[in-house]
């Protein structure tokens, strides 16, 4: 429970489009901690049970209404598989599913951008071309103009970005309050 209200958080996101779920976590068990449960790194082919395999449009429809999610932070997958046409029209499922399930919110979250356009990262996402209107965690325009040294890679970033999409995710669910100036 919050100042906000009770939050309860979820992180969508898939690499090559399949999401599995164990039987022994939520939805499909208890969300309280449970003896007899996989422990970490032990959940392997040779201990699991899936009681879903699905892509991440079938995730966000059947499975994300049974875990109680006031808010959703979403992201497709490799930029590579998943670049911004898909993350446009994925906008549109995402802005359906919110009609349908007005409770939980949805946010679109974009990749960072690769570390060849942080001077123009509207180059590889901008958020008002998107196919429909949806709440978005914009990674790309955090990344304007950072030095270089803040990737590790081509693509992937450090800490220091990573802090900054939180702080930005934190502020998507518990906002700011606007202070109005009082006269006097």
């Amino acid at each position: 429970m919050t100042p906000f209200g009770e939050i309860n958080l979820v992180y969508l996101q898939s690499y090559a489009n399949r999401v599995r779920m164990n039987t022994q976590y939520p939805p499909f068990s208890s969300f309280t901690t449970e003896e007899s449960r996989c422990k970490t790194g032990e959940c392997g082919p040779g201990n699991r049970t899936d009681g879903f395999d699905g892509n991440v449009t079938e995730t966000l429809w059947n499975i994300l209404p049974r875990l109680n999610a006031t808010h959703a932070f979403v992201n497709l997958g490799w930029e590579a598989i998943y670049g911004f046409e898909a993350q446009s029209d994925f906008s549109c499922e995402m802005q359906e599913f919110e009609r349908q399930h007005p409770s939980t919110q949805l946010y679109l979250m974009s990749h960072p951008p690769p570390k060849s356009v942080i001077d123009n990262p509207l180059a590889s996402f901008d958020a008002k071309k998107l196919k429909c209107d949806v709440g978005v965690l914009d990674r790309s325009i955090t990344n304007k103009n950072v030095p270089h040294s803040w990737y590790w890679d081509f693509l992937h970033v450090l800490s220091i970005l990573n802090e900054e999409y939180n702080h930005l995710l934190v502020e998507k669910i518990c906002p700011k309050p606007i202070s109005v100036p009082t006269e006097y």
